[in-house]
């Protein structure tokens, strides 16, 4: 059999059913291999980078695992931002690579380059992926792929990377007589370094949480290896327990749930700082505990809490927070585990829930805006998320745009939400509204972004058009790199360059002509009853969301000062009012 007929059987019996790419001279021998295999479909995007973006989101969405693939040289290297965002927030992926033929590869380290477009791309993404690999035996072809999958997969998930030589795409293997990863010593070994909790300390910790008066959950995104499971709601239900979320965990409990408190961190809602501030307990899930959550002073955060930390990661232990108790094992065992210690015993945080949504009222997400003021964004997402399906997939870009979708988006019913977490890449949403059709055609994907980030991977608006993909796509129009005027406004004496000096937007109703999508704009809050027409329609729909150039994020981060104090400040007989136990010492005052 041809290697490169191998790899795409391989792929369709690992259940992969779409492959993202653009074609080059280096991948002909594989992407001709995929139009072979009944079931297998191959998407071309217009950038590569986008490609990554697609295989990403399609991970996401489908529990499994998302497949990109490009040529050699620049095909290769525009992967490495999507790859770096696989990486970052965990996303089993496999990119494959073509690679010039062996013959073209370089033999001396002291010249820089043999064949054309010859890139080492391995080298490359090795710090950006769990296992790259040049494929330099055909003979050995299966090992490499099963072991690329097994890591993508296994332990915290992450991208691998497969390079392919051209003539090694060519060459003829004997399938019977490839070599199986799983019978190695490597995989054995792997196997048993695999952690699995100890149930005398899930025990104490299940005790711990129980008996405490103000206990929180802090969901991260390690529950979304469990999504749709039923054992996070279950657990939290039994033990009655507040639940906040990060960025990556925002979509792990409904957000109609009574047990819900909100998203946290720099730009999060304040009545969920508040939460974490006044806990004795903090059972930390699946996060890495970054600055964003904890403020840039982690001394001050959650700092009467006594924090348990459960992840998979033996890394991010102890590694931004001192931690009371830590395990080390996936949600998933964490939480077996522990509803068998709890059995048939339950708690009651009614009153500490009460107090939490007080601070909900007082402190919304989406104020009362006024009606003369024009669109409101958190006022407007939060509507928008009323209107679309149960089951919708958010797709959001970096910015302005994903906070507020963050504090006011209502992820209920099976929302999904998916974002850039870690790495930040802008022009992630559309591509990844894509990879999300492409991973479930049933649901109605949303793809939110600023007029920024729809400019970083413009040209997939033609994949939407020429594969009529029902994308609704809203940009959030505020003339400007919000985020970035924000700080040049704070910190550079109004300096706005680049931001808004020297940045411009194109005319979005005569983009959408161009491509052939519909349009329609949104400037009034009367227009808000022109989406319900707008998100029925067939086919792709741009909405251009005209907000002030002066759109802020609030609440926003305050320097030097712990994550709950956030600007505008609260004025100190204010806060004390509120907070009625009034058991931290919070740094708040008026300016």
């Amino acid at each position: 059999m041809k290697l490169s007929d191998y790899v795409m059987y391989f792929l369709f019996e690992k259940k992969i059913s779409h492959i993202f790419g653009y074609q080059g001279g280096s991948v002909t021998h594989l992407i001709d291999s995929l139009h072979k295999v009944k079931g297998l479909t191959y998407v071309q995007n217009y950038h590569e980078q986008a490609s990554s973006f697609c295989a990403d989101a399609y991970a996401r969405v489908s529990g499994g695992v998302g497949v990109a693939i490009a040529t050699s040289g620049p095909g290769a290297t525009n992967l490495i931002t999507g790859i770096a965002n696989a990486f970052f927030d965990s996303v089993p992926c496999l990119f494959i690579t073509g690679q010039v033929s062996q013959r073209e590869m370089k033999t001396k380290k002291s010249i820089r380059q043999q064949g054309f477009q010859e890139t080492d791309i391995v080298s490359i993404v090795n710090p950006i992926t769990k296992y790259a690999e040049t494929v330099m035996e055909p003979e050995k072809i299966r090992f490499y792929l099963e072991k690329a999958l097994f890591y993508a997969q296994s332990g915290r998930p992450g991208p691998v990377l497969i390079d392919l030589p051209h003539n090694v795409q060519a060459s003829e293997i004997n399938v019977p007589l490839l070599q199986s990863f799983y019978d190695s010593e490597e995989y054995a070994g792997e196997t048993k370094r695999l952690c699995h909790p100890d149930p005398q300390t899930v025990t104490e910790i299940v005790f711990l949480l129980l008996e405490a008066k103000r206990p929180v959950i802090l969901a991260g995104g390690g529950l979304a290896s469990i999504r749709g499971q039923g054992i996070f709601e279950e657990f939290y239900n039994v033990c009655d327990l507040p639940v906040v979320c990060s960025l990556r965990g925002l979509d792990a409990i409904d957000h109609d749930d009574e047990h819900f408190c909100g998203f946290i961190g720099s730009y999060g809602n304040r009545y969920a700082n508040f939460a974490v501030a006044n806990s004795d307990l903090l059972l930390v899930l699946g996060s890495r505990l970054d600055e964003r959550q904890t403020g840039p002073d982690k001394t001050l955060f959650a700092r009467k809490a006594r924090i348990i930390h459960v992840d998979v990661d033996s890394d991010e232990l102890n590694h931004n927070i001192c931690e009371a108790i830590s395990v080390c094992c996936d949600v998933e065992s964490f939480l077996k585990e522990a509803l068998v210690a709890i059995g048939g015993r339950t708690s009651d945080h009614k009153k500490w829930l009460a107090q939490i949504h007080r601070w909900k009222v007082q402190y919304p997400s989406c104020p009362v805006h006024d009606q003369a003021c024009g669109v409101d964004p958190n006022e407007f997402l939060h509507i928008l998320s009323r209107k679309v399906s149960g089951k919708a997939v958010v797709c959001a870009d970096v910015g302005q745009n994903l906070m507020w979708v963050a504090q006011s988006f209502c992820l209920s019913g099976g929302k999904q939400l998916l974002s850039s977490s870690g790495h930040g890449a802008m022009g992630y949403s559309l591509p990844a509204g894509i990879g999300s059709y492409y991973a479930a055609p049933d649901r109605q994907v949303i793809c939110v972004m600023g007029d920024g980030g729809i400019q970083m991977n413009l040209q997939e608006l033609q994949t939407v058009a020429r594969e009529k993909i029902p994308l609704k796509i809203f940009i959030m129009n505020n003339q400007s790199l919000g985020m970035i005027r924000t700080f040049h406004e704070k910190f550079f004496n109004n300096r706005c360059f680049g931001s808004v000096s020297g940045y411009a937007n194109p005319d979005f109703e005569k983009l959408a002509y161009a491509f052939d999508i519909l349009y329609t704009k949104t400037s009034t809050r009367e227009d808000f009853d022109r989406l319900d027409y707008g998100l029925q329609t067939v086919g792709p729909h741009l909405f251009e969301v005209v907000l002030s150039p002066d759109t802020q994020v609030v609440p926003e981060p305050a320097p030097k000062r712990a994550v709950e104090d956030q600007l505008p400040l609260l004025g100190r007989k204010e806060f004390d009012r509120l907070c009625e136990m009034n058991d931290i010492a919070s740094q708040n005052e008026k300016i």
